[in-house]
């Protein structure tokens, strides 16, 4: 190849770029910003309109439909949402994927510009800003102290200006407290006694708190500014301020009015329980003995998008060491995710380094120490070339990345043993080291870039996956697509220039080291121990203990072993396996018309099975009429497999005997009650579960009385031993497949895992008031605590509890005040390695705990490691009525709960609506015509109500740097009663008018919110799954309860089934195409690879086949299909043809030269036998500590003498079942490839020839 010839020639050159490289892979891996879940930008845009005390209908119609009608005419959106709360808008609006958030950002500003003009006047400035999914708190630094509140707000804000001055921090958000105002409370009866309106004091005030430049004058020789300095120094000012002064006689505020600096009403409580104490580098977090909660002033740190978050809380924690907090400050940090994403990270890599270790194990056994080392170096070459393509493209290392490079691991010197044992194979021919180098690799090459091209291939469709779930697991795609390049630049640029310098036969003579290189090499030795030593003497003593012992056992065990292997077993092995090919390639033109008639029942049977599960795809996405045209060629090529079956047992009943007549009709008997069994559809899980034991011990009973039935009669076709291994391999498909759909695994969207983290939320009825929510907290923690004190096990889970009162929607992380109604307890959990229960059984006793309390409705949400979805149960209900839209949502809410709590739906949990029966509303209904015999009119009196009411806002008071608000509003006890307000009365030209001369008061329940859907109302009921049920199978029990009440639903009224389901076959829908074009585009890279058609095709069916392999995982497993595995199956696909064509391109190129078609298909057989099973080796090797959640914590092992050891993890349980259908996949790939691949190629160029020459083929 002349780019490798090029390498050869130019070998310094080349390993000058190798050493640049690992310096720069390594520069990069170090520096390149590290964090838990990958950044994902969305085009979703939220408008938030703040209008103080108006209702939810008044929100709406005020300003959701205003900024709804202007934003719709913006292009490319895909939906609108919106939710009007008491004094709150929040309009949602989100674009199509191709859309940029800098360009829909600026159209809807600019659409909001517009509609501000149609809003109240005195309503706040809409607020246009981007949903950043980044932007949560990376940890939460929790104050508390014996001294007063006051003082600790100021503690506290003195520390949130400290910690934002921090590199990488983007705000600091502080929940709690008390904050200070100036407060001027005024007296209803004093107004009505002076004839003071309420506007006249606001106006008295702002009017004198001013500060107005006067110019500038000139005296003498000087210039002076002049200003006029009105500003109040001190609160006690105002008081003395005149408000108007009829005849002559001054009226002054404090007449009125009486002026305090005190403290706003109190919007949210917080408070906190830690129960586990952790040492931090010597530092003993402040812990409760007996925890009892504290109050606290919270703050919530985040950082900017794309920092590194290792580095940013190493930061604030250096903030928080060196900060002079007063005595007896307390301070607690919770929620801190950099100790997840370093646990994560951390575990990652050591998976990384197990699998390596098993990879290099299984390259020493099979290619000893020489060899093994020049495959290995792949692996960190690829890695740290990928470091720093990653850091030029702005990435961060999140464990989506990491887990890619695990799924890498293994593929990562697939095409390194292609070229580098083909390198030594031409050694052992006599060929020169850099002549072999050159040869080997150019003999080769074509097959290594197909496969890697193929590989890539099935995961280019992927970098379109849409929405936030395709921006999530986009980076999956893409770093196995830029590792495997770099991998294949490695493999043919840098392998044969290595390979080529260093490679030894073992029949050569070792070169002698001369002085000089020993002591070289001595002294690097001697100085990494020193370097080593000094940074951790546990290290240096592992090393200088476990490089010995390793050494040692190295030389007198595995070198041994490996060595005979290689020297022995290794040719035994390919000599054994020459004799199974020469065995099962039959010249016998009418076996191989028997071999092909079931290959053709498999592959049939095969194509059937795929067309059914796509159906059931397109029928849930598209509907039953698209699906009907996959449904039928999938039923038709299902029902010719299944006959390809039955016809073979009638012909053993035909020619075999007795004995083949019984074997046949169990085996046609068995096989067809299996598969109408599984059309049958559910069933109980009891049955599901006695048919499952049964099923596979009588097919194997079954075929194995067929093989010796069938060896019974030499002149039966199908007796013929050559022929049984398809019969056989037709028996297993039709039984896996039968055990698939009889066994009940169930379907997922993203695997369920242990949480770090529980929030639950307890909201009580509209309009109660934050010292009722708070009685209701505590509550809620009251039960909680009472658990952690029966249950030793949920008690030493749990890390600390957070209870914030007051808290707003899902934007809010924390505490802040929009909803005085709800309250959110925080479970922080200890180390998935130190819980004495899976958290998710902790998460249902405290369930469990929770119920019954009277007047509030509780919802448990959890983190996950998946992007954010939608509830597993979301149904949206609209039509034409909003109050028939609430009687149907009432309806359908009713029927969940009543399956939920009955148990006829398991696992359905927090069965709840977003509708509420509203806050208790006093409304004001102006009498316009009353109010026009006084010269009033409806703004006049609104906006007079709702300024003694609400108060205004008539300035600010400056203290140094400090400002405070100077709120006017009337006295407590003049707004408390409905009495008081009836006293109201407005001033107009010196006249004071009662309230009630023009307006009516009453009181009338109200909307607690509305919610609308491209500008429609809506309302959703929602639930969530119990930890460890299946969401998916929850959701079709629900739609089979709710099918025949949707049908009977008025006309012009309409359920959809949203959420997370409609998320779930989005996905299950995009990645049903990425398969069928990913296949597609390997399948035209074989053609153009092997000019041919029917190669390829045969390689494709052993893709098919593979299938058999993820399904048995599966149901050995009892892993349900999800994501996770569909993502899985379609890496398979790119990883099981890269041996298919490794071989069948090997056999075309003998055939090429000359070899007759029967030796050709045994020598590339047997010569490419070992990089096959060490590619296949090294990919599932370097999964299985992953999916199987095997971890060793290798840097506790280097500096602390602790290795750590685990079985299990939080990644595991995410990634596992994907990991679970590769390596079952590829395991079974294998012998497909070895043993049926070789059978079908023979088989169909035999057809091809005949064909033809339309003559009997006899070779």
């Amino acid at each position: 190849m002349t780019i490798t010839n090029l390498a050869i020639k130019y070998r310094t050159t080349v390993v000058v770029l190798t050493v640049t490289l690992v310096l720069g892979g390594i520069y990069s891996y170090t520096t390149i910003p590290k964090e838990a879940a990958p950044s994902i930008e969305v085009p979703n845009i939220v408008v938030t309109t703040v209008y103080p005390g108006a209702s939810p209908d008044d929100i709406e119609s005020l300003i959701t439909q205003h900024v709804e009608r202007e934003v719709q005419n913006v292009n490319g959106i895909k939906e609108i949402r919106s939710t009007s709360t008491e004094g709150v808008s929040s309009v949602i609006i989100e674009f199509e994927p191709d859309i940029s958030i800098d360009e829909a950002f600026s159209k809807v500003r600019d659409k909001v510009d517009v509609a501000r003009a149609d809003l109240p006047n005195d309503v706040e400035e809409p607020i246009v800003s981007e949903i950043d999914f980044s932007e949560f708190p990376i940890l939460v630094v929790n104050l508390s102290a014996p001294y007063p509140l006051p003082r600790l707000k100021e503690v506290a804000e003195e520390l949130q200006d400290e910690i934002e001055g921090v590199p990488g921090i983007l705000e600091v958000d502080l929940i709690g407290g008390l904050e200070r105002e100036v407060q001027i409370d005024v007296d209803l009866v004093a107004l009505q006694g002076y004839n003071v309106a309420f506007q006249d004091v606001v106006d008295a005030i702002r009017n004198e708190n001013t500060n107005i430049p006067g110019g500038s004058v000139d005296v003498d020789a000087l210039n002076f500014l002049v200003r006029v300095d009105g500003e109040f120094s001190e609160p006690s000012e105002i008081s003395d301020l005149v408000v108007k002064s009829p005849g002559g006689t001054p009226i002054y505020v404090r007449d009125v009015a009486n002026v305090t600096f005190g403290f706003k009403e109190r919007e949210s409580y917080s408070r906190l329980a830690v129960y586990q104490v952790e040492e931090i580098e010597g530092q003993l977090e402040v812990v409760a003995e007996n925890p009892d909660t504290l109050p606290v002033i919270s703050l919530n740190v985040k950082k900017r998008s794309g920092e590194n978050i290792l580095e940013t809380v190493a930061a604030v924690d250096q903030v928080l060491a060196e900060y002079p907090f007063p005595n007896g400050t307390n301070v607690v940090i919770t929620g801190d995710e950099s100790e997840a994403v370093e646990e994560l990270i951390m575990d990652l890599e050591n998976s990384i380094i197990s699998g390596l270790i098993f990879v290099i194990a299984v390259l020493l056994f099979f290619l000893g120490v020489r060899n093994a080392t020049l495959v290995g170096i792949a692996i960190p070459l690829s890695m740290f070339i990928s470091f720093t393509v990653f850091q030029a493209l702005g990435y961060t290392l999140n464990f989506i990345i990491l887990f890619s490079l695990i799924i890498a691991l293994g593929m990562l010197v697939d095409n390194a043993i292609v070229i580098v044992e083909n390198i030594y194979r031409f050694r052992e021919e006599g060929y020169g080291r850099f002549e072999a180098a050159r040869l080997a690799t150019a003999e080769v090459a074509g097959a290594v870039i197909a496969s890697t091209l193929t590989t890539v291939a099935v995961f280019v469709p992927m970098l379109f996956w849409p929405g936030v779930i395709g921006e999530f697991m986009s980076y999956m795609p893409l770093t196995l697509i830029v590792t495997l390049c770099c991998s294949l630049f490695v493999a043919i640029i840098i392998n044969p220039v290595i390979t080529g310098i260093f490679v030894r036969l073992e029949s050569e003579d070792k070169p002698k080291r001369s002085k000089l290189q020993r002591r070289v090499f001595t002294a690097a030795i001697v100085a990494l121990a020193l370097m080593i030593g000094l940074a951790n003497w546990k290290t240096l003593v592992v090393l200088a203990v476990a490089v010995p012992v390793l050494m040692i056992l190295h030389a007198r065990v595995m070198k041994p072993i490996g060595d005979r292997f290689v020297s022995t077993g290794l040719p035994r092995l390919i000599q054994r396996y020459r004799s199974f090919l020469d065995w099962m390639l039959v010249r016998d033109y009418s076996v191989k018309r028997a071999m092909l008639r079931n290959t053709a029942a498999l592959v049939s049977l095969t194509a059937g099975f795929v067309l059914l599960v796509v159906s059931g795809l397109v029928s849930a996405t598209l509907g039953g009429t698209s699906a009907t045209i996959v449904l039928i060629p999938g039923v038709i090529l299902l029902v010719i497999g299944v006959l390809g079956v039955v016809l073979h047992s009638l012909e053993a009943i035909y020619i075999g005997g007795k004995s083949s007549v019984r074997g046949g009709a169990i085996f046609g008997g068995i096989s067809l009650a299996l598969l109408l069994l599984m059309a049958m559809g559910p069933r109980t899980v009891a049955v599901s579960t006695i048919v499952d034991l049964l099923v596979l011990p009588i097919i194997i009973v079954v075929v194995g009385a067929l093989g010796w039935a069938f060896n019974k009669r030499e002149r039966l076709i199908l007796t013929d031993n050559r022929s049984r291994l398809l019969n056989v391999s037709l028996g297993a498909f039709v039984a896996i497949l039968t055990m698939f759909g009889l066994a009940p695994t169930g379907t997922e969207f993203f695997p369920t895992t242990d949480p770090r983290q529980v929030r639950i939320t307890a909201s009580g009825p509209l309009g109660m008031n934050i010292q009722a929510s708070n009685q209701l907290a505590t509550e809620v923690h009251s039960r909680i605590l009472g658990l952690l004190e029966s249950s030793e096990a949920a008690k030493d889970n749990v890390k600390s509890l957070l209870v914030n009162v007051g808290v707003g929607g899902d934007f809010d992380f924390g505490g802040g005040g929009a909803s005085p109604e709800r309250s959110r307890v925080t479970l922080n959990l200890v180390d998935y390695a130190d819980r004495d229960e899976p958290s998710t059984e902790t998460l249902a006793r405290i369930r469990d705990q929770l119920q019954g309390i009277p007047g509030a409705e509780i919802e448990i949400t959890q983190d996950s490691n998946g992007p954010p979805t939608g509830a597993p149960v979301n149904i949206e209900i609209s039509g034409e009525e909003f109050v028939e839209i609430q009687r149907i949502a009432e309806e359908v809410k009713q029927m969940l709960v009543e399956a939920a709590d009955t148990g006829a739906i398991p696992g359905l949990v927090d069965v709840r609506d977003n509708l509420n029966t509203g806050r208790p509303e006093l409304q004001v209904e102006i009498d316009r015509e009353r109010a026009a015999r006084f010269g009033l009119n409806t703004s006049k009196v609104a906006s007079t109500v709702r300024s003694a009411i609400n108060g205004v806002e008539a300035g600010k008071w400056r203290d140094g740097e400090d400002e405070f608000d100077i709120t006017v509003r009337l006295r407590e006890s003049d707004r408390a009663s409905l009495e008081s307000l009836n006293n109201l009365t407005i001033l107009d030209e010196g006249r004071q008018i009662p309230l009630t001369a023009v307006a009516d008061l009453s009181v009338q329940g109200g909307l607690g919110s509305v919610t609308r859907l491209d500008l429609d109302r809506v309302a959703t009921v929602s639930g969530d799954a119990a930890p460890g049920a299946n969401g998916q199978a929850i959701l079709a029990q629900v739609q089979q309860l709710l099918g025949p009440y949707q049908e009977a639903l008025p006309p012009g009224y309409q359920m959809a089934y949203t959420g997370e389901n409609e998320e779930f076959n989005e996905s299950f829908s995009f990645l049903t195409i990425v398969l069928l074009v990913g296949v597609a585009l390997i399948f035209m890279i074989m053609v153009a690879q092997f000019n041919s058609v029917s190669a390829p095709f045969i390689i494709m069916v052993a893709v098919g086949l593979s299938l058999i392999g993820v399904l048995l995982g599966l149901l050995l497993t009892r892993t349900p299909y999800g994501l996770m595995t569909f993502i899985g199956v379609i890496s398979l696909a790119g990883i099981v043809v890269n041996n298919n064509i490794v071989l069948v391109d090997y056999a075309m190129q003998l055939r090429e030269r000359g070899m007759a078609k029967h030796d050709a298909i045994i020598e590339a057989g047997a010569t490419r036998l070992r990089p096959v099973l060490l590619t296949a080796m090294t990919t599932v090797l370097g999964l299985i500590p992953l999916t199987f959640g095997i971890n060793i914590d290798f840097v506790g092992l280097l500096t602390n003498l602790d290795p750590n050891f685990q079985f299990g993890s939080e990644n595991t349980q995410f990634w596992g079942p994907m990991g679970t259908a590769i390596i079952s996949g590829l395991t079974f790939a294998t012998f497909l490839t070895l043993v049926i691949v070789p059978v079908m190629y023979s088989v169909f160029d035999s057809v091809s020839e005949r064909m033809s020459s339309k003559q009997p083929v006899t070779a």
